[in-house]
């Protein structure tokens, strides 16, 4: 027979929701009039909404958070380091003559320690063969030292340079000057983000090659991605270099290094190149203009007599490379990515990729509906972003993340107080990731939001987590109350954040703002009650005297998550007190209610229970309120589901036989009617005829012989 058709008589009891009823957590359901509707959300939203699927998320992130307790965000000046143009002091945006002859002793000492890449030759040969080279590739690759180390092979080393500005680009009237000559173009970005190399088309290289190979000139073109007519060039594949090798950066500095430094004992420049966190900086930065910049400042620290240590230490600042990187004015595209890979680090690709389109969409005027291809920009870019592919075999989603664990951090907060006239819309798109169905997505947004708040609390909080906690919208009050405990717990504002909650709790639901009692409820049951538990169970003991039954899912949820992460002796202690102690026969019912979602397992998670140890312990307090709660018309459901888990759970797994029997003794011997009650529960589910439990038969046998025994 099943527990249902066994199970004493409630007539006060709800029934279950009809089959297909929606129980969504993202709509936008009217608060519960009554006990019953208060008992349907426990048993549906209250579940979809369980803080503890949030909480193994918002963990495993926390990893990735490398110092986020003395989270300390410096905003100072952005930093320019552009592609090294025409030898010292040239800057890559600069505006030059037509022509601006570079000396050969110039291009020597552009490529004086200049490292080829296993794929150097390949360009050589090119420019050899067509006399014209397009290097396409991202700021930062080296490409102009690239492109006149191959000026310098296929011309010698006494040859003359010419610098032409990129007015020429797709320019048919354009004639070479000086026959015999190598030319280089660097094509910078325009206003709207584009190269005028995109404009190239086939008819133009294959004429300027004609042109150029009669007068024994060569023409290198520096410029960005392959895009526009240039992407589809039936020819471009006999010009364009794209996509290629990066020389190692440790050589790059070595051999820097060793230039600069001729007098240098082999010994010691190992030494130096061997300091701590050097090579993992160099890994993480991966691009030539780094570690060129890396270089100079461990040959002025070693001439200088200071410690390389120091220099590492300066240059993994991640704020500073974030800021580099704006100072370039990127492209929205790659800022939509880079922001939205902060925001969801080490998501499943496709909800980043999605996420980083929506954000593009805001930011742009393109419809961005079949143009951006992520996935092949992230394989072919050396950047700060990597994908994670699952294991051979292993059914996992492909992550992106960043290369550096630090850099999460930084981009959320320079690019905060950077991009000030696109805050407005980022703050949309932000809100609509916090609404998301996906908990994780939620979760990983919520805490986004909480590391943006650390940079400014109180304009973090009026912002966005004070009208999301005041939201109709049940998660986003969630992810509001996850935000406002990031904010609390890595920024320092620990106070401010209790503070908030305190006063949310203590509304009333007649004010503007009845939605944030039910906040407050669900923060505490995060990081900033699990390090004070006394004060989170202050403010639950206070919902669950306020005459709303919208107040008990919060309650419950929390509760359930202060238990889950270890303060069960507080928890049960309170509980059992407020029970016990409460003239109020309607926060007693609640907190019976309270008590039977918390120890109820979580669906699906074939974990063993909550609460059950072999060592006995809360050995008195689980089987009172336990008791308490099956005697109860309105708690009863959830209690005895719970404890049917207990017992399916022994079927299992033999070893936890003696704590389940433990409990049930404990239950009967408050009395007659509950050890009828436990006896009746015990044979319904040994007779069940769908799923007998051998174990439930022996307990209600050892039962049945303990009562014998006692009489």
């Amino acid at each position: 027979m099943s527990e249902d058709m066994q199970a004493e008589p409630a007539p006060n009891e709800p029934e279950t929701p009809p089959q297909g009823e929606s129980s969504a957590p993202y709509q936008d359901d009217p608060a519960p009039s009554s006990r019953e509707e208060a008992v349907k959300g426990l048993r549906g939203e209250a579940s979809e909404l369980s803080n503890g699927r949030f909480t193994k998320i918002t963990s495993a992130i926390a990893d990735r958070l490398p110092g986020a307790a003395n989270l300390n965000l410096f905003h100072g000046d952005i930093i320019v380091d552009g592609d090294f143009v025409a030898g010292p002091g040239g800057r890559s945006g600069s505006r030059r003559a037509t022509r601006a002859r570079t000396e050969p002793q110039d291009v020597i000492k552009a490529t004086e320690y200049f490292v080829a890449p296993p794929d150097f030759a390949d360009g050589v040969d090119r420019l050899q063969s067509t006399s014209l080279l397009v290097i396409a590739d991202a700021a930062g690759t080296g490409r102009f030292t690239r492109a006149l180390a191959t000026l310098r092979d296929v011309l010698g080393e006494d040859a003359n340079v010419y610098r032409v500005t990129n007015s020429m680009l797709g320019n048919p009237n354009w004639r070479i000057p000086h026959p015999r000559s190598g030319y280089v173009v660097v094509d910078t970005a325009g206003g709207d983000g584009r190269f005028a190399a995109g404009n190239l088309t086939d008819d133009w290289l294959a004429k300027t090659s004609e042109r150029l190979l009669s007068e024994e000139s060569y023409l290198v073109v520096v410029t960005g991605p392959v895009t526009g007519s240039l992407a589809i060039a039936p020819r471009r594949m006999e010009f364009v270099l794209e996509e290629f090798e990066l020389p190692e950066p440790s050589e790059i500095v070595r051999r820097r290094v060793a230039g600069e430094l001729p007098w240098l004992p082999p010994s010691e420049l190992e030494e130096h190149l061997a300091t701590d966190g050097l090579a993992e900086l160099l890994e993480e930065r991966d691009d030539p203009r780094f570690a060129t910049r890396v270089a100079g400042a461990v040959v002025e620290a070693v001439r200088m007599g200071d410690d390389v240590r120091k220099v590492v230490e300066k240059l993994s600042n991640p704020e500073d490379q974030v800021r580099e990187w704006l100072s370039h004015s990127p492209d929205p595209a790659d800022v939509a990515l880079v922001l939205a890979t902060a925001v969801l680090e080490d998501a499943g690709y496709l909800h980043v990729a999605d996420a980083a389109i929506a954000l593009y969409r805001q930011l742009s005027t393109s419809s961005a509906t079949l143009t951006l291809r992520y996935l092949r920009k992230i394989l072919a870019e050396r950047g700060w972003l990597e994908l994670v592919t699952p294991p051979a075999g292993d059914r996992g989603v492909s992550r992106l993340r960043f290369k550096s664990a630090h850099l999460r951090v930084a981009v959320l907060g320079v690019t905060w107080f950077e991009l000030d006239g696109a805050r407005a819309k980022i703050l949309e798109w932000l809100k609509g990731l916090a609404e998301h169905n996906d908990v994780e997505v939620r979760a990983r947004t919520a805490q986004a939001a909480g590391i943006l708040a650390t940079n400014d609390f109180e304009h973090g909080l009026h912002k966005y987590l004070l009208p999301w906690a005041a939201s109709k919208t049940a998660v986003l009050r969630q992810s509001a109350a996850h935000g406002l405990n990031v904010a609390g717990t890595i920024g320092g504002n620990t106070e401010a954040a209790w503070s908030h909650i305190e006063q949310w709790a203590e509304f009333e639901s007649s004010t503007r703002s009845p939605k944030l009692p039910i906040t407050a409820g669900l923060a505490v049951g995060g990081r900033l009650g699990v390090d004070d538990p006394r004060r989170a169970l202050l403010v639950l003991r206070t919902l669950v005297h306020r005459d709303s039954w919208d107040l008990l899912e919060p309650v419950a949820i929390s509760t359930k998550s202060l238990l889950q992460a270890g303060r069960a002796t507080e928890v049960l202690r309170a509980l059992l007190e407020w029970a016990e102690r409460s003239d109020d026969e309607e926060a007693t019912i609640k907190v019976l209610m309270t008590f039977s979602f918390a120890v109820l397992p979580e669906d699906g998670s074939g974990d063993r229970p909550l609460l059950m140890r072999e060592d006995r312990e809360h050995g008195d307090v689980l089987p009172e309120l336990w008791g308490r709660a099956l005697a109860d018309s309105s708690a009863r459901k959830l209690a005895r589901t719970a404890l049917r888990s207990w017992v399916r759970y022994a079927d299992r797994d033999e070893t936890v036989s003696s704590a389940v029997l433990d409990l049930l003794v404990g239950i009967a011997d408050r009395g007659s009617a509950d050890l009828e009650r436990v006896l009746r529960l015990l044979r319904g589910w040994a007779q069940d005829p769908y799923a007998p439990s051998d174990k439930a038969a022996e307990f209600h046998d050892t039962l049945v012989d303990l009562e014998k025994e006692a009489s």
